[in-house]
């Protein structure tokens, strides 16, 4: 059979000069050296003892993908379509790809997936080789592609209806290089009543990766367009066999933007709301619904409002009747800022508001899961919990603490999530085929649902989604349903398994919500506090998304790390060393405040010496936001010296905000004093020296008129120096 082959020309031209350098080498070798293999192994390792590690090697990798998701009618040809890719660093030898199958066993669905999860090459009993290639050597980082095609009188496959294990396996002649790929296929004998699963797909209508409180503009608009991840999923599974969970963050942002949003988002809400699909609401940014309880025993944490992403107006306007402020145990209404929280929190209940076919329902992973976790899920209103069938330990349909189990088989969903996902074709065609010999594994044994879960940590692409959605459906042995049908089915009563989080994840949820009640208290300050912590809970919600998959504990503790950013927002300016002259003064500390909202804090000077007495230990300041403020803390120096000061500012309750300052003071009691002495002598001085000044130009005028009519001179005239003297 013809091979069609994928090779980079630079990476093998380079591979073939190495090689021909290594046959000359060999060839001086040989010259000098005794001809025989033993003896020409020993030289080379004489001469570089650690060649045998370090010498190139091939390493081959295989991906398989039957024809048609597997489906083998008796008497019909199939074909499996093999990729042999040499990720090595040496050139393969000539390769033998074949073609075997257990065709005479039908497997299990758990069979089934052990089959799947084990990724050795070895060959195991039972299997015959039903179709074999030879393949012409590979270069480093080149790939094959061929056929391996069976005809329709050597099937290797009877008896009765099912899935049969399969194995393609690529190797050298002597075995150095060798690797496989494990696939299925299904068998469908003339005349076979072929069974039937209900199935159907779930998949979140979510933006995983996003750690917004709300949605930005940009991107509900990037999200929305014609090309965007939130069209291309519901363009996939709009009126197909998918209970779909919507995120209420991306209804709440669309509608937030009010006449501003997008005509593509627009036109995404009145698509969503005409799909036949069945729905269901999933928490604020699609969170675990378990995560908290597992990880701290508290609940997940509900959403408050909507913060500064809606203005206060805007929230009275929107604002319904039962919303208005109510009195207090006191009887007294409730402050303005109180009135605008309930306000805010109305809204944001109004914007996320979505008419789901489902209530009740909720999507949950194994991670963190167990029967204190249901019931606490159960009186929060949960009636039906769609959960990993690995936690169920009687079937796929359930019923514990009062709620009804949906099982989503763990090998089902890592065979769809691959093929919606997959970046090639032959990925995507290797994906369904497993994915439909499991469903065939699943029609022959006692499940009468299959709930196939789609990825909620990526969103696929349009054309893989379909695919795999349509060509499952499709399947003979796979009949469409609602996810609601299910519970038709009585089920069984029992325990479930239960599975804790990770000590990484534990760790990193404990740490957010603790991060989360340091801002409550820091927000105490703001004026409106409720602007700092609705968003700061919308942000802690998605942060605790299941979107985030492997990524869950690395962005929890970006949380922490934001959360200190937060409360490191109001801060004393540091300053220089303060010069203080008087025994009674005011101390200027400059406070800064880089929120948007204004802050209401105390400065608070705590003096190291008994040098300095603060008159006043907590001066009440408002800074504005994004400004700078100075408040006038006043003090009196009791002795001369250097003192230092701590400077902070708290809050109302006497909590510290921000970290404290140490300033260094130079105390010069009684200075002033002493200067208001010498300025004013000074001045007197000169007031003195003034006017004896004008009495002498007085008599010396009076003098200079008598001589002009004569008068006699004065007695004595030394008594009036003349001016030549005097100057």
């Amino acid at each position: 059979m013809a091979a069609e082959r994928e090779r980079t020309g630079l990476r093998a031209l380079r591979w073939s000069a190495v090689a021909a350098i290594g046959v000359s080498g060999a060839m001086l070798i040989g010259l000098a050296a005794p001809t025989t293999g033993e003896s020409r192994a020993n030289a080379v390792a004489s001469l570089n003892p650690q060649s045998t590690e370090s010498d190139p090697v091939a390493e081959l990798a295989v991906l398989s993908a039957p024809s048609g998701s597997g489906l083998v009618r008796e008497g019909d040809d199939y074909r499996v379509r093999v990729t042999v890719t040499n990720t090595g660093t040496a050139a393969s030898d000539e390769l033998t790809v074949a073609l075997r199958v257990d065709g005479a066993t039908a497997v299990s669905s758990n069979a089934l997936a052990a089959w799947f999860a084990d990724d050795s090459a070895e060959l195991p009993s039972g299997f015959t080789t039903v179709a074999s290639e030879t393949l012409s050597p590979l270069a480093p980082g080149s790939s094959a592609v061929l056929d391996l095609a069976v005809d329709g009188e050597r099937q290797g496959l009877s008896g009765a209806f099912g899935a049969r294990a399969a194995l393609v396996t690529a190797h050298e002649p002597d075995g150095a290089s060798a690797a496989a790929d494990r696939t299925a296929l299904v068998w469908v004998p003339l005349d076979a009543d072929v069974p039937a699963v209900d199935t159907t797909f779930v998949a979140a209508l979510s933006t995983p990766g996003n750690r917004s409180a709300l949605l930005s503009a940009d991107d509900v608009a990037a999200l929305t367009s014609e090309a965007g991840s939130l069209t291309r999923t519901l363009d996939a599974v709009a009126g197909r066999p998918v209970v779909v969970g919507i995120d209420p963050r991306v209804i709440a942002s669309i509608r937030a933007l009010g006449e501003t949003a997008p005509e593509g988002a627009v036109a995404f809400l009145d698509r969503l709301e005409r799909v036949p699909n069945e729905t269901f609401m999933l928490p604020w940014a699609d969170a675990d619904p378990v995560a908290t309880l597992a990880a701290a025993g508290v609940p997940l944490p509900s959403p408050e409002g909507a913060g500064s992403a809606v203005t206060v107006d805007e929230a009275s306007e929107e604002t319904p009747a039962s919303a208005t402020p109510t009195p207090d145990v006191d009887g007294d209404e409730q402050t303005d800022e109180a009135a605008e929280a309930a306000a805010s929190a109305a809204l944001l209940a109004e914007l996320s508001s979505w008419p789901v076919t489902l209530t009740g329902w909720a999507w949950l992973t194994a991670d963190g899961f167990d029967s204190d976790a249901l019931a606490a899920l159960n009186d929060d209103g949960t009636s039906t919990a769609i959960v990993p069938m690995s936690v169920l330990e009687d079937g796929p349909i359930m019923r514990s603490e009062g709620t009804a189990l949906l099982g989503a088989d763990e090998a089902l969903a890592d065979a769809a999530q691959r093929a919606s996902l997959a970046d090639s074709q032959q990925v995507h065609d290797s994906a369904l085929a497993r994915l439909g010999a499991l469903l065939a594994a699943s029609a022959t044994g006692d499940s009468p649902f299959a709930l196939v879960a789609l990825s909620r940590e990526e969103l696929a692409s349009t054309d893989r989604l379909v695919s795999t959605i349509a060509q499952t459906v499709m399947l003979p042995w796979a009949d469409s349903a609602l996810a609601s049908s299910a519970l038709a089915n009585p089920g069984t009563s029992g325990a479930v398994t239960a599975n804790s989080l990770s000590d990484g994840r534990a760790a990193a949820v404990s740490d957010a919500l603790a991060a989360e009640r340091a801002d409550r208290r820091f927000a105490d300050i703001a004026e409106p506090s409720w602007h700092i912590t609705d968003e700061r809970r919308l942000e802690l919600l998605a942060a605790l998304s299941l979107g985030w998959g492997a990524q869950s504990a690395a962005e929890l503790e970006r949380y922490v790390v934001d959360s200190a950013v937060l409360r490191s927002s109001v801060q004393v300016v540091e300053s220089s060393a303060i010069l203080l002259l008087a025994d009674r003064t005011s101390l200027p500390i400059t406070v800064q405040n880089d929120l948007d909202v204004p802050v209401r804090v105390y400065v608070h000077v705590d003096p190291d010496t008994g040098r300095l007495r603060v008159l006043d230990s907590d001066v009440e300041t408002l800074v504005e936001p994004q400004s700078q403020t100075r408040a006038v803390v006043p003090v009196e120096s009791i002795t001369n010296g250097d003192v230092r000061i701590t400077v902070s500012v708290r809050d109302a309750d006497g909590r510290e905000i921000g970290t404290p300052r140490r300033v260094e003071l130079t105390l010069q009691a009684g200075w002033e004093t002493l200067g208001v002495l010498i300025v004013g002598g000074a001045t007197l001085l000169l007031l003195v020296v003034g006017i004896a000044r004008d009495l002498r130009k007085r008599e010396r005028r009076r003098q200079a008129e008598r001589r002009e009519r004569g008068a006699p001179a004065d007695e004595h005239p030394e008594a009036a120096p003349s001016d030549d003297a005097h100057e």
